[in-house]
């Protein structure tokens, strides 16, 4: 991206409208979200259900990809779409499903791509001060997915959109949802499909026979569906107990590499996840309030990776089969000490038990984790114009079980390899300060020092799927550590109009790296292990601004800007990683029915890789929708995605899906 289409942008964030995230009307509205926090600690980078579907975000990547700081990331062979948030990865950043923290306990992330928005009421990104009330590693931030609760005695909602490319329909995103609620509590059933038949390729591509054939994406279908249901009590209008069981079934492919003759297929015939949680809200007195959680959450996944295309044919591939599962129980407690003050302490508990087999007659390779987590926070309303916040938190886990099979050619089990017990421990804290100024514009100033355990993948993968290369484990590896700074300023050029400026620092420490240890002959492969040894510096801006400009007309932009420093003598770069990013949305309402909604999502160039120059190039590409209410609760929407055809990539040698089409029709009662 040149420097004068940058500098243009950067104006229109500060002169023109906060960002998407942020309206008047919904920026802190708690009824959509479930993260813990003190109320004046809580962040304001919100995005609603119906700001998603205006925006026509199908999955929680996309919708966070709206917000500033925010880049969307994919893992090549391995088809996950997850986010960088200010220069922290997935890992670093936890994600939280009604306030339940999700992931796959072996690798310690979650794929975004599969997670639809569909059934969500908001999607919450915190960011510089990040409550540690919520629980541990909040190394880089959070973010948290709220699910939709009944309102209404009925209420009900049913989308049927169906998708069309390269003169084809492809896929389909179908929703319903059936909700009722009285005095004593609520009920309510839903469920979703968005099935994908194949991806359609951008024109340019047609010529390129390693991405596809006939404008089709080799290898690109994919199939999630997820049923949910939700019961709650209301005994008391501030009491609410509600317990929610989901189901979430997926099948997905992964596209080969386009630019690599070399290819690889990889297929998830599973990739599936079930969980059972409860959430409890009581207000004990008027001034004390407690919280609490329980919850269990399984996935399981099943893995097929063909070496070749003739590997493919002829149904030889390499079994890989996850079988993991979590318990988890949280509680929070708040004291309301003067009329705006409040103390909070929370504690929770988590055990992570992941169970691997790469043969389906072998037994189960076992690790489990149990994590603690005690936290405190004080709101304290200093003045009528200053707020200052501040938290403590100390974490600490144990790997209570570590066992691998070892098995001959015949994979016959010759032994078994058992690990030593290991513990981290980690202490954490906090402090923000906001300053309300007379014309209602806020200042606010953040220092942080959080940490993030390492993964059981870190700590004991041998091997790499997808090369030669193995590693010697190393259970015994410490938390990262980042130490964050952020300076914000929001302001308001008429009630309607607003917009936010922000600069951070964030430096990181023992960060965890792999390093190149020797050269295995026997096995013809590089050797490796993950060590605590690397420091990464980040500087960057974030700039928004949102509002409405006329009664036919809203627009919104944010810009982000990142710099990055790696310290280590291996990491040159840090990959996929664009040092600008920007995101544009326009609305036109020329009558109240029918609106025109546009938006433009920029990005500058990335490093693919950390230790070699290759470049991922930048792109802009264009959304256009458009919808129209014909009373009775009846809609009716049609857009185009990628209207310019272009063919973009944020992995090297994994194309983006080209121009696609969509109609829909939506009910709501």
């Amino acid at each position: 991206m040149k420097i004068k289409q940058i500098t243009y942008l950067v104006g229109m964030a500060l002169f023109t409208t906060h960002s998407f995230a942020e309206t008047t009307e919904e920026k802190i509205n708690r009824d959509v979200m479930t993260v813990w926090s003190t109320p004046l600690a809580a962040d304001e980078h919100v995005i609603t259900q119906s700001q998603m579907q205006q925006l026509n975000r199908t999955n929680v990547a996309q919708a966070l990809s709206t917000m500033p700081g925010v880049v969307i990331q994919k893992s090549g062979n391995r088809n996950e779409t997850q986010v960088n948030v200010r220069g922290f990865d997935s890992r670093q950043v936890p994600v939280f499903f009604d306030g339940i923290p999700t992931y796959v306990p072996y690798d310690g992330t979650l794929d975004l791509g599969r997670f639809m928005t569909s059934e969500l009421s908001s999607v919450e990104l915190s960011i510089g001060y990040t409550s540690l009330l919520q629980g541990p590693n909040l190394m880089g931030g959070a973010i948290n997915l709220t699910t939709a609760t009944p309102k209404k005695p009925l209420e009900a909602n049913i989308t049927l959109n169906q998708g069309f490319a390269r003169g084809a329909d492809n896929a389909h995103n179908i929703s319903a949802r059936l909700g009722a609620r009285n005095d004593l509590g609520f009920i309510q059933v839903s469920g979703s499909q968005y099935k994908q038949r194949f991806m359609g390729l951008p024109a340019s591509e047609d010529n390129n026979p390693l991405a596809g054939t006939h404008g089709r994406r080799t290898n690109s279908a994919t199939d999630d569906k997820r049923l949910m249901l939700k019961m709650g009590w209301t005994p008391r209008e501030t009491d609410e107990y509600v317990v929610t069981y989901l189901k979430q079934d997926g099948d997905k492919n992964s596209a080969p590499n386009a630019d690599s003759p070399k290819q690889q297929i990889w297929q998830w015939p599973e990739y599936d996840k079930e969980s059972i949680y409860f959430n409890g809200n009581t207000q004990l007195t008027n001034d004390i309030a407690l919280q609490s959680r329980l919850y269990h959450d399984k996935f399981t996944n099943t893995l097929h990776q063909y070496k070749s295309v003739k590997d493919y044919k002829n149904g030889v591939y390499n079994y890989s089969h996850y079988d993991d599962y979590s318990n988890g129980a949280d509680m929070r407690i708040d004291f309301t000490l003067r009329e705006l003050d409040m103390l909070s302490f929370a504690a929770h508990w988590k055990e992570d038990i992941h169970r691997a087999r790469s043969n389906k007659d072998v037994p189960y390779d076992r690790y489990k984790d149990q994590t603690w987590s005690v936290a405190t926070e004080y709101q304290w309303v200093a003045t009528d114009k200053l707020d200052i916040i501040g938290g403590i938190g100390f974490d600490w886990r144990s790997s209570d079980d570590g066992k691998r099979y070892l098995y001959n050619k015949k994979n016959v089990v010759t032994g078994i390899e058992t690990y030593d017990g290991n513990r981290q421990r980690a202490f954490n804290w906090e402090l923000m300060a906001r300053y309300h100024l007379d014309n209602n514009d806020t200042v606010q100033f953040s220092i942080s020092d959080r940490s993030r355990f390492p993964t059981q993948k870190e700590r004991y993968t041998k091997n790499k799927m997808k090369n030669k290369d193995s590693f010697v484990i190393n259970p015994h590896l410490d938390a990262e550590r980042a130490l964050t700074y952020d300076f914000t300023y929001k302001g308001y050029i008429t009630p309607n109009w607003s917009y936010n400026a922000s600069a951070y620092y964030n430096h990181v420490s023992d960060a965890i790296m792999a390093h190149y240890m020797y050269y295995d002959p026997t096995e013809d492969s590089d050797v490796y292990q993950n060590r605590n040894s690397g420091k990464v510096n980040y500087a960057g801006i974030d700039l928004g601004s949102n509002g409405q400009i006329s009664d036919w007309m809203s627009i919104g932009l944010n810009y982000s800007y990142i710099h990055a420093d790696p310290k280590h003598y291996s990491v040159k770069h840090i990959a996929e990683l664009p040092s600008h990013k920007a995101f544009v949305w326009v609305k036109f309402t020329p009558y109240e029915p029918l609106s025109f909604t546009i938006t433009e999502e920029a990005r500058s160039w990335a490093f693919n890789y950390i230790d070699n120059n290759d470049k991922v190039r930048g792109f802009a590409k264009t959304d256009i929708r458009i919808d129209y209410d014909l009373g009775q609760g009846i809609s009716v929407n049609t857009s185009i995605n990628n209207l310019f055809d272009k063919s973009y990539q944020y992995t090297k040698g994994y194309i983006e899906e080209g121009r696609n089409y969509w109609l829909g029709i939506e009910y709501n009662y």
